[in-house]
């Protein structure tokens, strides 16, 4: 999937596309935005994670982010060497998290996850007008997409679904320590409030997944988000997939 097509370009694109598979004989992978050639895509081998993320996606635009589910899965699967619990900052629909959970086996886990979302999109206290518009969520039925979330993961006692705005929602609950943060709030104000909050609770060994970092249209977000960590002795690694990811050191 590709977004941003200009109007009456998408025949173009297409064009272009089947053009390189022509070439490169099939070796080339494109998808969210990426395309890449020669490359192993080893995570198609995981007959684990792909059960769990087919078994999970419910439209084209989910199937479209395999190789950031991988990501968020190898960072999970990382944080499981460490003491701590597991946070998701955006959840939307609870896709991510879904898949992550599933490949875990998390409800036999002896850890909680904190699933914090508004579930009513962008609220004007921490986001921009600019940011609302891009991301605009008033299409969607907030109360419905609640309750499915709820569904969703009714089946696990260890997680914690907190509705409301971050960082006031983390007053509700909160865990004492994080092994796994994935921050995805498409605003530079969230975010930060998200990380001022929960950073140092973040142990050593413990993965940071930004899904917006590495994205031209959060631009404002990878420059603060640069600075907060460079402050603070951290960089952060930012891959093909928009993601950026930090390990966190004592």
């Amino acid at each position: 999937m590709f977004y941003g097509i200009p109007k009456g370009r998408e025949r173009d694109l297409q064009q272009a596309l089947a053009t390189i598979e022509d070439i490169y004989k099939g070796q080339f992978y494109c998808n969210d935005m990426i395309v890449c050639l020669w490359r192993n895509l080893s995570f198609r081998n995981d007959q684990r994670f792909m059960s769990s993320f087919y078994d999970s996606v419910t439209n084209e635009q989910e199937s479209s982010l395999v190789w950031r589910l991988h990501t968020l899965v190898w960072a999970a699967k990382n944080a499981l060497n460490v003491a701590g619990d597991f946070v998701e900052c955006g959840v939307f629909k609870g896709f991510c998290s879904e898949v992550l959970l599933k490949y875990l086996d998390f409800g036999n886990l002896p850890r909680q996850a904190y699933l914090y979302d508004t579930f009513a999109g962008l609220p004007e206290k921490t986001s921009t007008e600019q940011e609302r518009r891009t991301w605009d969520y008033t299409q969607y039925d907030s109360e419905a997409i609640y309750g499915e979330v709820q569904k969703k993961f009714s089946r696990y006692a260890n997680v914690k679904i907190v509705r409301g705005i971050v960082p006031d929602s983390f007053s509700v609950a909160a865990p004492e320590k994080i092994a796994f943060l994935h921050i995805d709030m498409n605003s530079e104000q969230a975010e930060m409030l998200a990380l001022e909050h929960l950073f140092d609770k973040v142990v050593p060994g413990g993965m940071i997944v930004l899904d917006d970092f590495g994205w031209t249209c959060n631009v404002n977000q990878m420059k603060a988000e640069l600075a907060f960590m460079e402050k603070r002795g951290h960089s952060i690694l930012e891959i093909p997939t928009g993601q950026g990811i930090v390990i966190k050191h004592a």
